[in-house]
């Protein structure tokens, strides 16, 4: 009895966390070491897979050759998406070809190497009773 009452004082309080969870991304398949790799997470369409303002966390490296593996920490359950860049040029932004087709090469979770990236695409969910999850990523050109 005291062990649930002291539950509820502490819960009206705010005082008990929600869980958090990590989510690891590798990029595989990176074909130089020029420049950054930026990997973003997005909790919502708007933006992704490309703006970078928009995303709710980013994370950049400089780019190694191979594969790297990055963490994006204290996340709360729900639903995400994840989207690669690898800035060759360090400028911080995608590189575009006339048409407006990434020149840099670019990737996202869930995707083929045909058609844009689209969030509902991309997501997964993150549940309250999951473990770290890791989400492989190879870029789409």
């Amino acid at each position: 009895m005291k062990k649930i009452m002291l539950l509820t004082v502490l819960w009206s309080y705010g005082m008990i966390a929600v869980a958090q969870h990590t989510i690891e991304v590798t990029v595989n398949d990176i074909e130089s070491d020029k420049g950054d790799i930026i990997v973003m997470l997005f909790d919502q369409g708007d933006g992704f897979p490309m703006e970078m303002s928009k995303a709710l966390k980013s994370v950049d490296r400089k780019a190694e050759k191979g594969s790297m593996s990055l963490k994006f920490e204290d996340l709360t359950p729900g639903e995400y998406a994840v989207s690669v860049i690898h800035d060759e040029n360090g400028d911080g932004e995608v590189e575009r070809n006339f048409i407006g087709m990434p020149k840099e090469r670019v990737g996202a979770s869930f995707q083929t190497k045909f058609g844009k990236p689209s969030f509902d695409k991309s997501r997964f969910t993150v549940a309250a009773d999951q473990p770290n999850m890791n989400i492989d990523m190879y870029f789409l050109n």
